[in-house]
């Protein structure tokens, strides 16, 4: 890759001087280079750069460029209401999956917050400064703790002398994702101005007509429900056809769909107890009550958001005076205190904890109380949620406007399994016609590894709150990242009995197809994990004998050298079993302080790397 790097190093950062010398001469250093050697001039040398090479000897933002396929993002964290420090970037999985170093500046070293630049590279050569542009906005957005003035292709980045710290060489970012924002199709009334009351209720819900059809409605629907399940029954006894005004006939047109010839009807279904919408076409098939009807419709992506609409619109309300209304008003309760910050106040290690996932959290919990299953003999109403992860995903991802990946999702189910906002049913406490009709047939597929997880919300109130914090402050107590939990970390830091219970398919699926085997020695971890600790271990206590401690980044490029494979792959795996080693023998893991670097004599230059030793 090409950049422009200034010969000048430096030590501090660039005074005023210094730095009109740097930018009246640095264009006249263009160097190919790759970004391993980058990463060494840039953060040990103290050399300043310019990612972007331009068309002329011109440092201007207006200068057009030849290429440029390296951005950074600077967090400085002078706002201290909203910082993103370290901790947050080692637990950020966007940033672990596609930045590939970073390192601590030079005003970092005085600093009481972490001040640092993370550096990505672009999955291919960008060569218009407008996409740089786009690039860098859609990072600001999602960043919005970063510095938004470094934007620009002219920027100047400063080095440091401390060294960086590895992510992955190989991460790209993939620009495509970033320039090309997916959009929705959206039909637009010729006329929008001439939408009134006289335009057919499904109209006025289509084009977001709210108040107009609030006004239309009137109190002809107003009801006070006593939960959600009596709503949702309520809204799909309403015969469809006279409630959304849909064209006259039977068939009609589908509104689902352009048509030419009807193909749609309403009817009422007696063994459902509920009015059903059906298009008979081969084109776009459909059968649903109202609410599914208008999920698809509305383009939203879920019932409960359907739901809202329909209060709004008939002026209805929920008083949740049921027992099950009242479990989830105790869920909306906590999910705007997690919100707005209240939950902050009360519980500061867990909302800390959680917040880099709060509209995730928020969006997933909302989808747990999507299906209510009645127990067939007793009648009891349970909040009851098998969705894949895949479709979570989506759903979750159109919730809060962003794309949501299979592995984001996974780790978000996996935070809130572990410290208890849900539980994930064993098989032999899923209710057995749900366990026949979802689990079994899984089971009896040769061709499928695992399962359907059922998921149950908890009720929330100020005891299984506080059991999360106390979850939590064990696990930040023990440095235990959200990207890192899993059956074997939880394992060894809580023991087998809630390593079941999170992570119940973690491994014995895979033993009993003969994909992994467990040690003899310990049947809840597998032989590669006890033969990675004993690495460690050596690796660790061979420098505590020979220098007292131990950089974690060294050690960790050690045991890739050992089991020869890359430092992104041995990183995660090394992480589950680091807790556990820190415990068994009683050493000290810690972000090097000048003081810490003083008292064990850390040979070269001070660095604010993690380092192991003995207290």
């Amino acid at each position: 890759m090409r950049v422009y790097l200034s010969e000048i190093e430096n030590t501090s950062k660039p005074t005023t001087y210094e730095t009109k010398k740097i930018s009246a001469t640095i264009l006249s250093n263009m160097v190919t280079i790759s970004l391993q050697d980058f990463a060494k001039e840039l953060t040990i040398s103290g050399k300043t750069a310019v990612l972007a090479e331009f068309t002329q000897p011109k440092l201007s933002k207006y200068t057009p460029i030849i290429g440029q396929q390296l951005v950074m993002l600077d967090f400085d964290n002078q706002d201290l209401e909203n910082q993103f420090t370290l901790d947050d970037l080692e637990q950020d999985q966007f940033l672990m999956d596609y930045a590939c170093f970073f390192y601590r500046t030079f005003s970092d070293a005085e600093s009481n917050v972490d001040k640092f630049r993370v550096a990505f590279k672009l999955d291919s050569i960008v060569t218009e400064s407008e996409t740089i542009h786009a690039i860098y906005q859609n990072l600001f957005e999602r960043y919005p703790q970063a510095d938004s003035s470094v934007g620009q292709t002219s920027r100047l980045f400063y080095g440091s002398t401390q060294g960086y710290e590895l992510i992955d060489w190989d991460n790209e970012l993939p620009i495509n994702q970033l320039v090309t924002a997916p959009t929705k199709e959206i039909n637009v009334l010729p006329n929008p101005d001439r939408i009134d009351d006289s335009t057919a209720n499904y109209l006025l819900l289509k084009y977001r007509k709210y108040d107009t059809l609030q006004k239309k409605l009137d109190t002809n629907y107003q009801v006070t429900f006593k939960d959600e399940i009596a709503a949702e029954k309520y809204f799909c006894g309403l015969d469809i056809h006279e409630f959304l005004e849909l064209p006259e006939g039977s068939p009609f047109i589908d509104i689902l769909h352009t048509e030419i010839n009807p193909s749609a009807s309403v009817f009422y279904s007696h063994d459902y107890d509920t009015y059903l919408y059906k298009c008979f076409s081969k084109k776009s098939p459909f059968v649903g009550n109202i609410l599914l009807l208008l999920v698809k419709y509305l383009g939203v992506y879920s019932k409960s958001q359907v739901l809202k609409i329909l209060l709004t619109v008939t002026n209805s309300t929920i008083d949740y005076s049921s027992e099950i209304g009242k479990i989830k008003a105790n869920s909306n309760q906590f999910r705007k205190d997690l919100t707005t910050g209240k939950l902050q106040a009360s519980y500061p290690e867990l909302h800390h904890y959680i917040k880099r996932y709060i509209p995730e959290i928020n969006a997933t919990l909302d989808f747990m109380y999507d299906y209510v299953y009645t127990d067939s003999k007793s009648g009891e109403l349970r909040y009851l949620s098998y969705y894949s992860i895949h479709r979570l995903a989506k759903n979750v991802g159109l919730a809060i406007g962003k794309h949501i990946s299979f592995q984001k999702m996974w780790t978000v189910l996996s935070l809130m399994v572990v410290i208890e906002m849900i539980d994930k049913l064993p098989n032999e406490s899923v209710p057995k016609d749900l366990y026949i009709s979802i689990i079994e047939p899984q089971e009896n597929n040769k061709d499928k590894i695992r399962t359907s997880n059922v998921y149950e919300p908890v009720l929330f109130n100020d005891t299984t709150i506080q059991n999360m914090s106390d979850i939590v402050k064990k696990l930040k107590e023990n440095n235990v990242t959200v990207t890192s939990l899993s059956y074997e970390l939880i394992y060894r830091l809580f023991g087998e009995n809630k390593a079941l219970k999170d992570f119940p398919q973690a491994y014995k699926p895979l033993v009993e197809k003969g994909y992994i085997r467990m040690s003899s020695k310990d049947c809840n971890l597998t032989n590669k994990s006890i033969q990675l600790e004993k690495t460690a271990v050596k690796l660790i206590m061979q420098s505590l004998d020979t220098k007292g401690y131990i950089l974690e980044s060294d050690l960790i490029s050690a045991l890739a050298r050992n089991k020869n494979t890359k430092i992104a792959t041995i990183k995660p795996k090394y992480i589950k079993i680091r807790t556990d080693i820190i415990n068994k023998y009683g050493l000290s893991r810690q972000r090097m302080t000048r003081d810490l670097y003083t008292t064990l004599s850390v040979a070269g230059k001070y660095c604010s790397k993690v380092i192991i030793f003995k207290e």
